[in-house]
């Protein structure tokens, strides 16, 4: 729960949108969704104030959903950072400067890499 930059982890309210919206065409259960939302409002009555689901608590209502063992979950979990690390290690030998973040606004750099391509199937 919570995010350490965010007061509302941005991908975590579309997943579980989504997995609401699966849950009503009776594709998954829905159940991991309400057990997420009653540990929400469980924890907001303990500390008195609302603390959101975060990505990791997401992904753990979507690997319930579709049936993954709770000891599996963790290693898709571990997997799934560690290709974000991959890709940030990649990033950073491809730069002369350190990559470090969060870094104010004024201090941001502008992307370098591959520049847009059109995708098959658009209209641009």
């Amino acid at each position: 729960l919570g995010h350490r930059f965010h007061p509302i982890d941005p991908r975590a309210p579309r997943l579980i949108e989504l997995t609401r919206d699966f849950a009503g065409r009776g594709v998954v259960s829905g159940r991991f969704a309400d057990i997420a939302e009653a540990i929400e409002a469980e924890v907001a009555t303990r500390k008195g104030k609302t603390i959101p689901l975060n990505i990791d608590g997401a992904t753990a209502v979507i690997y319930g959903e579709l049936g993954f063992p709770p000891p599996l979950t963790r290693g898709l979990f571990v997997l799934s950072r560690s290709v974000g690390i991959l890709a940030h290690a990649w990033e950073q030998s491809q730069e002369s400067d350190r990559n470090k973040g969060p870094l104010p606004k004024e201090w941001l750099w502008a992307y370098s890499g591959t520049p847009a391509r059109p995708f098959p199937g658009d209209s641009d």
